[in-house]
């Protein structure tokens, strides 16, 4: 689970359905952002059912990038490495 506007909304977010904060990961490398791994279907459920968004990397991928949370290059590095839509 990542936020296009945030941190700050992603830390809330993840409290808000139960999310510890020790589960949150943070960025290693340059594509990868901060994010909490959402890993079962109630995780799933509970995210939706507060208003997130399931996405396709691919979409993902352009909400970033149209927030600016990413750049232009990193867009086209890892649509290049992922083949699902």
């Amino acid at each position: 689970m990542i936020s296009t506007k945030s941190e700050a909304e992603l830390h809330h977010f993840a409290q808000n359905i139960g999310l510890k904060p020790e589960w949150f990961q943070a960025p290693r490398r340059a594509f990868k952002k901060a994010h909490y791994d959402l890993i079962t279907p109630s995780m799933v459920d509970k995210a939706q059912l507060r208003g997130a968004h399931l996405v396709t990397t691919r979409n993902l991928i352009k909400r970033a990038w149209w927030s600016r949370l990413i750049t232009k290059q990193e867009v086209i590095t890892n649509d290049k490495a992922h083949t699902h839509i």
